[in-house]
Parts: C-alpha cells; sequence; structure tokens
C-alpha cells in the first residue's frame, strides 16, 4: 500500500532529503525510515532525476508519510518534468513497501549518471566553485588593467614602461587560465567561467593586435 495512517508514503532522493537543499518542504511529514530502491539516478542540474529499473542499482533516499494537501504541494512543487508513479522502496528495517516516487520524464541523454546513487554523496563529493569565483573576480580588474595600460602608458624608465605594456597585455590569461581550471574539475559555475574564459582570449588576441601590429608596420612599412 502506498497510505498508512491517513498518509501517503513517498520516496524522496534529491534534493527533499534531511540535509539537502529543499528539505523545509517536508515540513509536517512524518520520516518512516531511510530505504533503497533499484534504478539510476542522474544529475539533471541542480537536481536529480530517477530512472526506475529492476536492473540498476540502489538509489538511495528516505520514506516520508505525508498528508493529501502535502502530497498535491510536492506535485506541484515536482512539475511536470516528473511524474508520481508507485515503486517497491526496501527500507533500512528489511520491509519492502509499495510508495510514490518522482520519475524524472525528460531527456537523459548527455547527463551524468551517479555512482554510488545516492545524491547526498553526490553533493559532498563535488568541488568547491573557488575557481568559478576567482574567474568572476579577476575579469574586470585584468581587463580593466589591460584597457588602462593600452590607452593611458605609465611614464618612466623604458623598462618600466615595457614591463607594464607586458602585463597589459597578459592579464586578460590570468582569468582564462583560472576558468579553464573550474571548467576541469566541473565546478558549479562552470558554464559562467567558460564565457568568461572565452571572453578573456578574445581580450588577449585584441590587446596584442593594438599593441604589437602597429609596431610590425613600423618594421615592415612595405
Amino acid at each position: 500500500m502506498t497510505e498508512t495512517g491517513g498518509q501517503e508514503l513517498v520516496f524522496v532522493y534529491g534534493t527533499l532529503r534531511k540535509g539537502a537543499s529543499n528539505h523545509e518542504r517536508m515540513e509536517g511529514a512524518e520520516l518512516v525510515d531511510e530505504g533503497w530502491l533499484l534504478g539510476r539516478l542522474y544529475a539533471i542540474d541542480w537536481f536529480p532525476g530517477i530512472l526506475l529499473d529492476e536492473e540498476g542499482i540502489p538509489v538511495r533516499g528516505e520514506v516520508y508519510g505525508v498528508n493529501r494537501d502535502g502530497l498535491r504541494a510536492l506535485d506541484e512543487f515536482e512539475g511536470a518534468s516528473f511524474e508520481r508513479v508507485k515503486a517497491i522502496v526496501n527500507l533500512k528495517s528489511g520491509e519492502g513497501r509499495e510508495v510514490w516516487v518522482y520519475r524524472f520524464r525528460g531527456e537523459l541523454k548527455g547527463k551524468k549518471e551517479l555512482i554510488p546513487a545516492d545524491w547526498l554523496h553526490a553533493r559532498s563529493e563535488e568541488p568547491s566553485a573557488a575557481f568559478c569565483l576567482l574567474t568572476f573576480a579577476l575579469m574586470p580588474l585584468t581587463l580593466g588593467f589591460g584597457v588602462f595600460s593600452w590607452w593611458a602608458p605609465v611614464s618612466g624608465p623604458r623598462g618600466i614602461e615595457m614591463l607594464m605594456e607586458i602585463l597589459g597585455v597578459l592579464a586578460p590569461l590570468a582569468p582564462f587560465v583560472t576558468a579553464r581550471m573550474g571548467m576541469k574539475r566541473r565546478e558549479s559555475l562552470a558554464e559562467g567561467a567558460g564565457l568568461c574564459a572565452a571572453i578573456a582570449l578574445l581580450f588577449f588576441g585584441t590587446g596584442l593586435i593594438v599593441r604589437y601590429l602597429p609596431l610590425a608596420f613600423g618594421v615592415f612599412p612595405n
């Protein structure tokens, strides 16, 4: 049965789990037990989606008893991308129960399968966004410095002037490198860092042209 004591049993495996980002939506629900069911868990975005599969692996989660209003609220929260279906969950106590579970209905091609199939484990293993955040901080600083060095050269000894010119051209490579590191580590903000990397590389190329193309024409006038 999926209902007990006037409540519906629901298996949650992602952001609704205890300790996850949307667990407050389970307020008022009664935790029955931890458990698992067979399937495959995929990282869709900031949330996972499950594919039920008898030949899959244990997908970890929790079973809650919720009232009918709570179930309607969960239906609304999950939206059209998820379908509520019945499945057998093996509880930690050893008992098997028929419960509701929200199955992902969208396209899974290209999505990363999580092994082990445990969303909380996947979140704990996810790298921080340190390199991406550093990229966002470096972008305005290095690009601003580059523009300043192009149009307002520092006056002083020739050696200092040349150093500032070189630094102005090379400065955009700093956010490019940090962005590439963030993308390599698959950090949570890697998509935005990738855009920054493209802009920084374009800015670097522009700096080379602005600074050194006129010099090349001066050396080879014809």
